[in-house]
C-alpha cells in the first residue's frame, strides 16, 4: 500500500527542508509521535546511514521504528527505510521550488512488509482512511512551517 501527497508550502524551499527534517518538530505534526532518538551518526549533519528510533503511542502501548537514511540530498530529497516488528516502509519526501517562496512538497509512504497483525488491521482500515489520515498529517506539517516567523 502507497500513500502518497503533494501541498505547496507558502515558505522557501531552505526553510520548508529545515522544518520538515527537524527531529524536534516530528511530535508537532506526525500522529502519535512520542520520541525520537538518534542512535548512529550525528543529528546535525545527517548522512546515508545514520539511523536512529522513532517511538510512537499505540493504545496504551508504545512501538518503535528504526529509520535508516538511504538517500540524503538537501535540500530537495531524503528517503527513509523504516522497519518495526509490525511492517516495513519507505519514505520518500521530494521538495521543489515552485518560485521564490514557495515549495512544493510531495510526500509518500509506500508499505514494503506487512506483518500478520498488520495485516489484519489493513483489513478492518480502509486505504481512503489511511490516506486521508496521511494528508492531514501533511497539511498539518504545511500550517506549522508557515506559521513560522
Amino acid at each position: 500500500m502507497k500513500l502518497s501527497h503533494v501541498i505547496t508550502v507558502d515558505k522557501p524551499l531552505q526553510k520548508t527542508w529545515d522544518y520538515s527534517n527537524n527531529p524536534e518538530n516530528l511530535s508537532k505534526w506526525l500522529n502519535d509521535f512520542l520520541r525520537y532518538e538518534q542512535v548512529t551518526g550525528d543529528v546535525t549533519a545527517p548522512k546515508v546511514g545514520d539511523k536512529s528510533n522513532h517511538t510512537y503511542k499505540e493504545g496504551k502501548s508504545e512501538f518503535t521504528m528504526e529509520e535508516t537514511i538511504t538517500v540524503y540530498d538537501p535540500p530537495n530529497r531524503i528517503e527513509l527505510f523504516m522497519t518495526s516488528k509490525y511492517f516495513d516502509m519507505e519514505i520518500v519526501n521530494t521538495f521543489e521550488e515552485v518560485e521564490p517562496g514557495k515549495t512544493r512538497l510531495l510526500a509518500s509512504a509506500d508499505f514494503v512488509r506487512v506483518g500478520w497483525m498488520m495485516k489484519i488491521i489493513f483489513l478492518f482500515s480502509s486505504k481512503s482512511k489511511m490516506q486521508a489520515d496521511h494528508e492531514r498529517q501533511i497539511a498539518r506539517l504545511k500550517e506549522l512551517i508557515e506559521s513560522e516567523g
